[in-house]
């Protein structure tokens, strides 16, 4: 009688299917900060370790009339290139033969979600952590009070987020000629407390929510609703600090940072893709009993601001009336 186990052919690829498989929904359930058609893919340069992104300055207006028969002078593009280099990530989960043979449950297909979902949030936690560390001391705006938001990286800041704050930074882009994506909306990523007192604002700029709109647009992860030219995310891995320490993430910590992205703000590239692996009881010579299988993942990526000076995002420190 023929019996399928983890040692079958073919059942660790199957495994490695269900990762990917799963990795991807998650990647598009859950992720804010990676989420697909957010950021601009980087393009990985073979041979090394470096990940590049070409890019072309506007051309500047022309306001003098043309002289007649004269052709005019020409332009020249101004290219610039940045890059940054990636890094590799993993993890793996060990299931012993035991605990397969006693569990009620698929312990395998458990295993193979849970590090779909750690590889996808890791992803997520990293863009985050390196977009805001390396933004916050020269772009983050401190929220002062209801009529100023002022430059201001070190000093703690007291005020809540509002629909004014929103509005404010939105004017901000749009004063820097810097333009929407193609729905018209900026994207507003925000903690779930934040969330709160943007709900809870009472006044005049207060926020409308999302089933109140009347619109085709398909929603994004997590999204909450679209207000003062801003589709707004929630997610509880959005970028939170504590005073003493505003370029660093701190799950406890008491100021956020709402981070307004705009088309072409950032890059994600990587040079070695996600991958998923399997290793049945007995793959390796750790295990010469065959006492425990591997369900794991391996990828290598980066991301980096593009062209930060130009400023195609803007970051609201606030604090928060939840404590």
């Amino acid at each position: 009688m023929a019996t399928t186990s983890t040692a079958t052919s073919g059942f660790s690829d199957l495994v490695q299917e269900l990762v990917q498989a799963r990795a991807e929904e998650e990647l598009r359930a859950r992720a804010v900060h990676a989420m697909p058609g957010l950021y601009v893919p980087g393009r990985f340069v073979k041979g090394t370790n470096t990940i590049r992104y070409a890019r072309y300055a506007d051309l500047s207006t022309n306001t003098t009339p043309l002289t007649e028969g004269s052709a005019p002078t020409d332009d020249a593009l101004t290219i610039s290139s940045e890059y940054f280099t990636a890094a590799q990530y993993g993890g793996t989960v060990a299931v012993t033969d035991l605990a397969q043979l006693d569990s009620p449950h698929d312990l395998i297909s458990i295993a193979a979600e849970r590090v779909a979902y750690k590889a996808t949030r890791t992803m997520d936690n990293l863009v985050r952590d390196n977009l805001h560390a390396s933004a916050l001391t020269s772009a983050i705006f401190g929220a002062t009070g209801a009529t100023a938001v002022t430059a201001n990286a070190a000093t703690a800041v007291s005020a809540a987020l509002t629909g004014w704050h929103v509005k404010r930074m939105v004017a901000s882009l749009l004063a820097s000629n810097v333009a929407p994506f193609a729905d018209g909306f900026y994207r507003l990523i925000i903690h779930p407390n934040q969330q709160f007192d943007l709900l809870t604002d009472t006044s005049a700029n207060g926020f409308i929510e999302l089933n109140k709109y009347v619109s085709d647009l398909p929603a994004l992860t997590n999204e909450i609703g679209r207000f003062g030219g801003c589709r707004i995310v929630v997610s509880s891995d959005a970028f939170r600090a504590a005073g003493a320490t505003p370029t660093t993430y701190s799950s406890s910590g008491a100021n956020y940072a709402a981070l307004f992205v705009a088309p072409d703000a950032y890059t994600i590239g990587d040079s070695q893709t996600l991958q998923s692996y399997f290793v049945a009881p007995g793959g390796d010579h750790t295990d010469p009993l065959a006492q425990k299988a591997l369900v794991g993942y391996k990828m290598r990526f980066g991301s980096m601001w593009i062209d930060e000076a130009g400023s195609r995002y803007r970051i609201l420190r606030t604090t928060s009336t939840i404590s």
